[in-house]
């Protein structure tokens, strides 16, 4: 052996160690560890462990990876990017507020990060909800979070999203489904509730209950009328255009010809003259209803209902179902069917029985 020339090795570079086992499989050294190469061919050793030290320095000269972010500067990221038209302006203030109510309910428990988002987190956040609320709005709350991981996706701001796990499909709960036959106002009563409006409330209230009742139209879709969106074509007939405007678009972006009354058109010419001199807000609309109930006696209703009762109204005078939904504006008829109604003062049935 003397004489023999012994190969020298730079100390820390990857180099052939060892063949081990029956069938002599090359291993090497390599960042301070064994790994194996998967051969005995010592040729063909010696090209895995360079392709190994090529690929270790192509990562070395990549890019690193952006820290993932704060919970709190992604969620006032994702408030930024809802903005009108992306969404309207009030799903973005539902979405905001969502968000941060779940921020904070992390922060209170030491997660701050959005790379400690996980699905045993997420468990523990939609059983603390469900003690609350109810199922639907437990789903409502997770669906802007799971839109904000997409969106930070997207945007680079996190190599990957904690959401597209299967697991977190099973976050959903599941929601009681409303009664087939649940009742709402009938013709006469919706009558009843338009004519003591205009006698309790004052003008801007009132026909704004007299609007919604006989267009179906939205609340925040009836605040934003402008007169233009009011077409009288005679004198028994005319249209409501819910168009977009600045700032503001329909929910689910559907415009739409909607045919009413003369005496509807009326009120909505009346509401856009007043609507300034009275407050609009969820809960003014809502002590305006409860005044008129309380005085006619009537079962719990919301101005929402009202919407309900004219598309039950249409469908029982043979509108197709079809026609309601797109009049309703609607993003499909699986939402028209839940607001097809049995009006409080038809009859039980019994005439329908054959024997």
């Amino acid at each position: 052996m003397a004489g023999r020339k012994r190969k020298k090795y730079i100390r820390g570079a990857p180099h052939l160690f060892r063949q081990r086992g029956k069938a002599k499989i090359w291993s090497a050294l390599f960042d301070g560890r064994e790994v194996s190469l998967g051969t005995a061919d010592t040729v063909e050793a010696q090209r895995r462990l360079l392709e190994l030290a090529e690929e270790r320095k192509r990562a070395a000269r990549a890019p690193a990876a952006p820290p993932p972010p704060l919970l709190s500067e992604l969620a006032a990221r994702y408030a930024e990017h809802l903005v009108p038209p992306r969404v309207t302006r009030k799903t973005a203030a539902s979405y905001a507020n969502r968000v941060t109510m779940w921020v904070e309910w992390c922060e209170k428990r030491g997660v701050t990060r959005a790379d400690q988002i996980d699905f045993k987190l997420m468990s523990a956040y939609v059983r603390a909800r469900s003690e609350k609320v109810k199922a639907r709005t437990v789903n409502r709350d997770l669906l802007p979070v799971r839109r904000m991981f997409a969106f930070a996706k997207r945007e680079g701001l996190m190599t990957t999203n904690p959401f597209r796990g299967e697991d977190f499909g099973e976050l959903k709960l599941k929601e009681p489904q409303p009664r087939p036959n649940a009742i709402t106002l009938a013709p006469e009563q919706v009558e009843a509730v338009v004519r003591t409006a205009r006698e309790l409330l004052p003008g801007g209230h009132a026909s704004l209950i007299g609007l919604v009742a006989g267009s179906g139209v939205r609340i925040d879709e009836a605040r934003h009328l402008d007169e233009k969106d009011v077409e009288i074509v005679d004198e028994r007939r005319g249209y409501l255009h819910v168009t977009p405007k600045e700032g503001w678009q329909p929910k689910n972006y559907r415009c739409r010809r909607v045919p009413v009354s003369r005496a509807t058109c009326a009120a909505a010419l009346e509401f856009i003259r007043t609507r300034s001199m009275v407050r609009l807000d969820d809960k003014a609309t809502w002590d305006a209803i409860l005044k008129v109930r309380t005085h006619l006696g009537l079962p719990k209703f919301s101005m929402h209902d009202l919407r309900r009762a004219w598309a039950s109204a249409l469908h029982a005078k043979g509108a197709p179902l079809k026609l309601v939904s797109v009049l309703l504006g609607h993003s499909g008829i699986h939402v028209t069917e839940r607001y097809i109604r049995v009006f409080a003062t038809e009859s039980t049935g019994h005439e329908y029985l054959s024997r």
